[in-house]
């Protein structure tokens, strides 16, 4: 008793010093306000939990832990049992997390409010009085859970345990951000949000109670701003869909789409020539004009290891997250060890890279090298960035397309164009797979266009034969 004492006290005068008030028991009343001023009280090094209560409903309280998650709960005894009896001690009732935006930790997290929370505790309370079973309202509130809730769920638990590549984690939350939060910020996303509230407001809905009727609304509602990411999360609602089944939240699937329900997705590489070799030439000597007018050491040289096909017309994300450690120098190879398809792709170098590589590697040397950072070959320049190397440097690459004078294209349509060249000038699909990485045939034929150029002189060729069949007739 005397150290339950000692530690209300000691509860007590901590709230004080973050500026709570308390009333003689060291109760408060759970608010807003006092959440955003509580904070785990310091024990020695290190923070332990705190457990504050409610004086206005009794049993009503919130933990925050060592690290500053702020959680409601309820706590109650059994109607008609003692403390002495150890097998119907108090128990607690976990209703929910507070949502703070100001703690990076609890960005993913879908919260509840501590006014929604207290309801739920004075119906569990109700639900004692009527000696009935206080458990139920969680287990309802699991089975009614919104589509906001399993969704922000998914990417909170989830999504971290699965190997994702760190491109596409971003891209799964940058979406969840953007269509199912609808935090976005520009004008467009905020006059998406009102011409189509009805559709979005299906997101605060329960999971079990959506239909797919429900799904193409929103689907529709996306497609009129970006008809590509619209199809990029009905992908991303299967899997959420699969987790709830998981959690026993759903029966049956109800996100299951037709090829000819979504948006028809037409390549628009699919469109347009590859740059033919003179033009590749064209651009190299773009990227090193660059150099010489930036003196960009890290930046420009990746463009030109995606040009010049020094790296075998490897993906950018590839050339892009390339680290110290994959290069060879000995045996004149590298190492790519996270790829794609999670096989390791080794790739012979040439002394032309190998001489750029060495360039690099002397900047390297005049920068901190305990920077985590700058184990990789092209680091950024902001210790904010999502992730630890470039990314998608297109003013660069519209840079160099500016300086060689070429129409612009994509950064991603230099691997097209690596591929097409190299077939043209081989005309074999295998070699052409086995440099640029590709598991097999199916994708590579994806990268490989036949130029206007090339489709000329085939008919040329045909009209040739043709003539000359008529002729010998």
């Amino acid at each position: 008793m005397k150290k339950e004492i000692k530690q209300g006290e000691q509860i007590t005068k901590h709230l004080h010093k973050c500026g709570i008030e308390t009333d003689d028991l060291g109760r408060v009343k759970i608010d807003v306000g006092v959440l955003e001023k509580l904070k785990p009280m310091p024990h020695g090094n290190h923070y332990k939990a705190v457990v504050v209560r409610d004086k206005n409903l009794m049993g009503f309280r919130v933990r925050v832990n060592s690290g500053g998650l702020r959680t409601f709960h309820f706590r109650f005894r059994p109607k008609g049992k003692t403390a002495r009896n150890k097998l119907h001690e108090k128990q607690h009732i976990p209703i929910g997390v507070w949502y703070d935006k100001r703690n990076p930790k609890e960005k993913d997290l879908i919260g509840i409010t501590p006014a929604f929370a207290r309801k739920l505790a004075d119906d569990m309370k109700i639900k004692i009085i009527k000696k009935e079973d206080p458990w139920s309202i969680v287990k309802e509130r699991k089975r009614g859970r919104s589509l906001l809730s399993v969704y922000g769920d998914w990417i909170s638990k989830r999504l971290p345990s699965a190997n994702y590549k760190a491109k596409s984690v971003i891209d799964y939350k940058s979406r969840f951000n953007l269509y199912i939060k609808c935090n976005g910020k520009s004008e467009a996303h905020k006059k998406l949000y009102r011409s189509s509230a009805a559709a979005f407001s299906m997101v605060k809905t329960a999971i079990k109670d959506l239909t797919k009727d429900d799904y193409i609304a929103l689907h529709n509602a996306i497609s009129k701003h970006k008809p590509y990411p619209a199809n990029r999360l009905i992908e991303d609602l299967r899997l959420v869909e699969k987790y709830a089944i998981e959690l026993e939240l759903l029966q049956k699937r109800v996100v299951v789409f037709k090829k000819k329900e979504l948006n028809n997705e037409v390549d628009r590489l699919d469109l347009e020539d590859p740059y033919d070799v003179r033009e590749m030439r064209r651009y190299r000597t773009g990227a090193l004009k660059l150099i010489k007018k930036e003196r960009d050491i890290y930046l420009v040289p990746g463009l030109c290891l995606l040009t010049t096909g020094l790296l075998g017309g490897r993906s950018k994300s590839m050339v892009f997250s390339l680290r110290w450690d994959m290069i060879n120098y000995k045996n004149n190879v590298i190492k790519f060890l996270d790829t794609k398809n999670n096989q390791t792709i080794t790739l012979d170098i040439d002394y032309r890279f190998k001489a750029i590589l060495r360039i690099m590697a002397r900047h390297r040397k005049t920068i901190n090298h305990r920077d985590k950072r700058h184990a990789y070959v092209f680091p950024t320049g902001s210790k904010t960035f999502k992730t630890k190397h470039i990314n998608d440097p297109r003013r660069t690459h519209k840079s160099i397309l500016d300086l060689a004078k070429l129409k612009y294209k994509c950064i991603h349509f230099l691997r097209h164009s690596w591929a097409t060249n190299n077939f043209e000038a081989t005309g074999d699909i295998l070699s052409v797979q086995k440099m640029g990485g590709w598991q097999d045939i199916n994708s590579v034929q994806k990268y490989i266009h036949v130029s206007t150029k090339l489709r000329k002189q085939r008919l040329n060729q045909v009209r040739l034969y043709n003539a000359k069949i008529s002729h010998v007739a």
